[in-house]
């Protein structure tokens, strides 16, 4: 049986449709601003689409979430073997593991930011983590659809897999003694974020090969996760564009 997920807002669906999701119907709200749509309609059209024109009471029955006056129905997301992605890495690979974190809209910005630096694959933990749900696709704005997402049944493993093709991993850490900025990140490398409130997990820290923080100079005591994680992408990629 076909499992459908529910996405919204317009940049989410179209890169849904630009990436050969399967897309089995989509709604629009009946007063819709025309720049919104302009986009879209002929893109459904194109690729037929059967949508329709509905009154905003549906689209928020279907989702209570700001779904910008579209909503999806689509086949549910692919997951990728990380296996099958390890046979295949390159000498610059940049994995992304995330260790329970459980906002929706953190992972959907993790995972635009890593779509946006042309990551390897983000890996997420079967339990204790958010999952990808409609929101998260939407604040990944299509990024969920452009870069591979493997599923794991424990982040552990993940890193003992990387670890056997000699890939480093380093957790994100504010009281590590080593900023982001003095780590060569030229190299394949896994980069590890931990839950919004706790960080990485004590038994997948003792596992990582380094840790790494970020400064801070005002009265805080830390980054938000996601913005933390892009501003480690960054990072490698800067350095990777210099060589």
């Amino acid at each position: 049986m076909e499992n459908k997920k529910i996405i919204f807002g317009r940049q989410a669906i179209l890169e849904a449709i630009k990436n050969s999701i399967t897309v089995s119907k989509v709604f629009i709200q009946k007063s819709i601003n025309r720049k919104t749509s302009e986009k879209l309609i002929p893109l459904l059209e194109k690729n037929k689409i059967p949508f329709s024109y509905v009154p905003v009471q549906k689209l928020n029955k279907l989702t209570p979430h700001n779904h910008q006056g579209i909503v999806a129905q689509i086949i549910d997301i692919k997951f990728y073997a990380i296996e099958d992605l390890l046979e295949n890495h390159q000498n610059n690979s940049l994995f992304v593991l995330l260790d329970g974190v459980t906002d929706t809209r953190n992972m959907g910005a993790i995972i635009r930011s890593a779509a946006a630096v042309k990551a390897t694959a983000v890996v997420i933990p079967t339990n204790g983590s958010a999952q990808i749900t409609g929101e998260t696709i939407k604040t990944s704005a299509g990024g969920a659809f452009q870069i591979p997402i493997c599923r794991v049944n424990h982040l552990k493993d993940a890193i003992y897999l990387l670890q056997s093709y000699d890939i480093k991993s380093i957790v994100a850490d504010e009281k590590a003694e080593q900023n982001i900025f003095d780590i060569d990140l030229t190299n394949t490398v896994a980069i590890v974020m931990g839950a919004e409130d706790k960080g990485v997990s004590h038994g997948v820290r003792k596992l990582c090969s380094n840790s790494a923080k970020l400064p801070i100079l005002g009265n805080m005591d830390s980054y938000n996760v996601s913005v933390a994680a892009g501003i480690f992408l960054y990072e490698a990629i800067r350095q990777r564009l210099k060589t």
